[in-house]
């Protein structure tokens, strides 16, 4: 089964907006999981670790990454990127990840992620429920965003 082009450019333009994000967050995910458990957390508290590592990755990669390219273009188009723009930046990553993040940060994460340690040890379970809760994470995040692209566009008439 061929996805019609359209939805393929949708993918690929997904995955450069969050892949690498994944990728680092996956990592802190499994160290902060990793962390936790070495200090002597049970596997509640290392869902919460692999949690909290996960967003560090994440969102620091997300955050660095945008504030580099509004900062990029802001010079480009010679205009300053002063705390205006920075407030602007942090705004609509607000918007597009805040509703959604709550949510996962404080229910679906933790508890895919305790349920999985618990079934298939912290290493596994850890990635186990993190894919699990991306799922209820991506569909608020990928409509937000997809909100916001088409504001910005300029209408034809």
């Amino acid at each position: 089964m061929r996805l019609p082009a359209g939805a393929t450019l949708k993918l690929l333009e997904w995955l450069r907006r969050y892949g690498v994000a994944e990728i680092v967050g996956t990592c802190a995910a499994l160290f902060g999981a990793w962390l936790v458990q070495r200090l002597g957390g049970n596997a509640v508290a290392a869902a919460y670790g692999g949690a909290f590592g996960e967003n560090i990755g994440f969102y620091g990669t997300i955050v660095v990454r945008d504030f580099v390219a509004e900062r990029r273009g802001a010079r480009a188009a010679g205009v300053v990127f002063g705390p205006a723009g920075a407030l602007r930046t942090a705004g609509e990553l607000l918007l597009e990840f805040g509703p959604a993040e709550l949510f996962d940060s404080l229910v679906v994460r933790p508890l895919a992620m305790g349920v999985g340690t618990r079934l298939l040890g912290w290493r596994l379970g850890v990635v186990a429920g993190k894919l699990v809760a991306d799922v209820t994470f991506y569909v608020p995040v990928i409509l937000t965003h997809e909100m916001r692209r088409a504001r910005r566009r300029p209408t034809t008439e």
